[in-house]
């Protein structure tokens, strides 16, 4: 995603991040890869490996750590931190990284391209975390009042399949509005100086904005519910893998990944104090904003994450934004047994 630059100072772009990891690409053509063989996963994790993970504004390191996932680790953790999807896959291309934590975009685009980066561990959030709100001056109440009118959203993030899912089910096209590419902080004030109409946005610039400026008539409009897969995934390049050390660490990272997950969703306020608090310096309320938008996690099963993020990279490819495409080739079917195991530890 493009370098977020943050409207004011407490709303940092690593709570942005935090709220949705979205990625982007550009451009399109490229036919997903066939994918890598790949062989059953060892039962443990032989001596001297390496695993470097691409993190988020060190959203996984202190997943791990709050929830004590990061203990007794069988193999060594090389951690460097990003901001957005795109780096995360830069980091791939460059044989830096062995695993990111991304939301659903990514994987699609780097598919699309075909960039080998697989699966290797999902979550499910809500998939009404995307919100679209109006301008003040605005007087539209549906998304289908919206013809016409200027929509800013964030060209290859998550919040581009959710705009296009918002027109396709109010039974308009993308050109039948005027789409506004700005990065996510920049659509509270493009909002709110009238220059769009309405724009997406998540927490915590949702409650932001609404509370600046909803007695002044802006609102949230109607049928922008479900517009997101709601996924958040753990991915890795083909040559992780396919390789039997690193996969097999790979395997424990995602259990832990699992287990770290599920520790946040029965202990929502730590997590508020542990990340948003310590870690990223900002106030409890702007956290629990978050996590709020962000609903309760789940594991669901590689089939039925594949197929919410198939609707996804549907819109995507009906809008000519990337050529169709299986996104289930992209989910490497190992972990999915790996992850089922460790919830129900």
């Amino acid at each position: 995603m493009p370098t977020f630059r943050p409207l004011v100072p407490a709303v940092s772009a690593a709570v942005l991040a935090a709220a949705v990891l979205v990625g982007c690409s550009s451009g399109t053509g490229g036919k997903a890869s066939a994918g890598p063989a790949v062989a059953p996963l060892a039962t443990s994790v032989p001596g001297g490996v390496t695993l470097r993970i691409a993190d988020q504004n060190d959203l996984l390191r202190t997943t791990l750590q709050a929830s004590g996932q990061d203990q007794d680790l069988p193999f060594r953790i090389s951690w460097s931190s990003f901001q957005g999807g795109p780096a995360v896959l830069e980091a791939f291309r460059a044989g830096a990284a062995d695993v990111g934590f991304v939301a659903d975009a990514p994987v699609v685009f780097a598919q699309a391209h075909g960039q080998d980066a697989r699966v290797v561990g999902v979550v499910q959030n809500s998939p009404d975390a995307v919100h679209l709100w109006t301008s003040p001056g605005s007087t539209a109440k549906t998304v289908a009042d919206l013809k016409g009118k200027k929509i800013a959203y964030a060209e290859g993030t998550t919040f581009q399949p959710a705009v296009l899912t918002a027109l396709k089910n109010a039974g308009l096209k993308p050109a039948d509005v005027t789409l506004v590419k700005l990065n996510p902080p920049e659509i509270p004030a493009a909002l709110a100086a009238g220059q769009v109409d309405a724009g997406t946005l998540t927490e915590p610039l949702v409650s932001k904005y609404a509370n600046a400026y909803q007695d002044k008539g802006a609102h949230e409009v109607d049928g922008d519910k479900g517009l997101t897969s709601g996924l958040q995934l753990l991915i890795a390049p083909g040559a992780a893998v396919t390789d039997p050390a690193r996969s097999a660490a790979l395997a424990d990272l995602a259990a832990r990944f699992t287990r770290a997950e599920l520790w946040i969703t029965a202990h929502k306020d730590a997590w508020v104090q542990s990340y948003y608090v310590n870690s990223q310096k900002l106030p409890a309320s702007v956290g629990e904003a978050v996590v709020a938008n962000n609903g309760t996690a789940t594991i669901p099963d590689y089939t039925t994450a594949a197929a919410r993020l198939q609707q996804i990279t549907d819109v995507l490819a009906a809008a000519g934004v990337i050529d169709e495409l299986d996104i289930a080739t992209a989910f490497d079917r190992r972990f999915d047994a790996v992850q089922s195991a460790a919830a129900k530890g």
